[in-house]
């Protein structure tokens, strides 16, 4: 039979009560702080961001003139441009 295996810590006094020891689980680190943007980043950002909206509805409009002519039966090879 197998013998237990030798007793290398020691055991633990449950009648002393709790130990006073800090709390060992690891925690997230706090967020950074936010930084503050200046009016130039902030105008900045809304150049941006106005410039992409006016691009994506353009390209919506430009996709809904296409399909419409599709659907019309339309197409750019009806026309042939002639240079003199």
């Amino acid at each position: 039979m197998a013998q237990p295996l030798p007793v290398r810590k020691q055991a633990v006094d449950l009648a002393a009560g709790p130990r006073k020891v800090g709390s060992r689980i690891r925690r997230a680190p706090p967020p950074p702080p936010e930084k503050k943007l200046s009016a130039a980043d902030i105008r900045e950002r809304e150049a941006w961001v106005m410039g992409i909206g006016i691009s994506a509805v353009a390209l919506a409009v430009m996709v809904i003139l296409l399909a419409a002519a599709h659907w019309a039966g339309w197409t750019p090879a009806d026309y042939v441009i002639t240079v003199k």
